[in-house]
């Protein structure tokens, strides 16, 4: 007769045997898999979001195309750029405006990715204020760069910067056209031999946001080409919703 197992009685002697041959085999063959989806998968990054202290700058407001502090202190002694972004999924220029071109003291979270820095405001009519600066600053007019292609991937610049992990890739799709469609500033990541990674904002010819063109492609390897300018530490590249191909 066939073996057969019943719980209630011994395992059978060939039934006994198979078990002790295939489980350890499969549990390998599980474990191998994990392994590889695992290392296939790509880094999150590095992105830091240190959402649970609020820290304080100054510095001066630059609003188009997209809200931005000129700070000599960027909460690591280094001067440079920082983006203003509000909570959620929000950007900043609705409050921001007033402030534009003028020197403020302003408190926020900082998110901040392979040198970029950006600060998600506090709520509340006392996060931003006017103040005396110890010093001027200056702000840097665009340094034109001249045309080039690039090909990388449109993200929105809050999550990939540390609001979310990941916040690039397809799985962050929704997540990045919501942010975009919200005033979060679209930002081109290419990325060089090395893992080096750089970072463009996007507008369009004429200075303005490219928000609502860059949609359709967001989370998307893409090819564009446009005209770099550089201002500060910053890279701005101009150009339309034709000059973006999906590779």
């Amino acid at each position: 007769m066939d073996e057969i197992y019943v719980g209630y009685l011994p395992v059978p002697p060939g039934i006994r045997r198979f078990l002790l041959t295939t489980t350890p085999v499969i549990a390998g063959l599980v474990i191998a898999a994990a392994y590889l989806v695992a290392t296939t998968q790509r880094s999150p990054g590095r992105g830091v979001w240190e959402d649970s202290t609020s820290r304080t700058f100054t510095g001066v407001v630059v609003c188009d195309p997209y809200p931005m502090l000129n700070t000599m202190d960027r909460g690591d002694g280094s001067p440079g750029v920082m983006m203003l972004v509000e909570g959620g999924k929000h950007g900043s220029k609705p409050r921001m405006l007033a402030f534009n071109g003028k020197s403020v003291k302003l408190s926020g979270t900082v998110l901040k990715r392979d040198g970029r820095r950006m600060v998600e405001l506090d709520e509340g009519a006392g996060a931003v204020t006017l103040a005396e600066l110890p010093a001027p600053i200056v702000v840097p007019p665009p340094q034109s760069q001249g045309r080039v292609t690039l090909r990388g991937e449109i993200v929105d610049s809050k999550c990939y910067l540390g609001a979310m992990k990941p916040g690039e890739g397809k799985t962050h799709k929704e997540c990045a056209i919501l942010c975009i469609s919200g005033g979060i500033p679209p930002m081109l990541v290419t990325r060089e031999p090395g893992g080096l990674r750089t970072y463009y904002l996007l507008l369009d010819p004429s200075g303005a946001s490219l928000a609502q063109d860059a949609l359709p492609f967001i989370a998307d390897e893409v090819e564009v080409s446009g005209e770099l300018e550089t201002q500060g530490d910053v890279r701005r590249l101009r150009l339309r919703a034709s000059d973006i191909r999906r590779l």
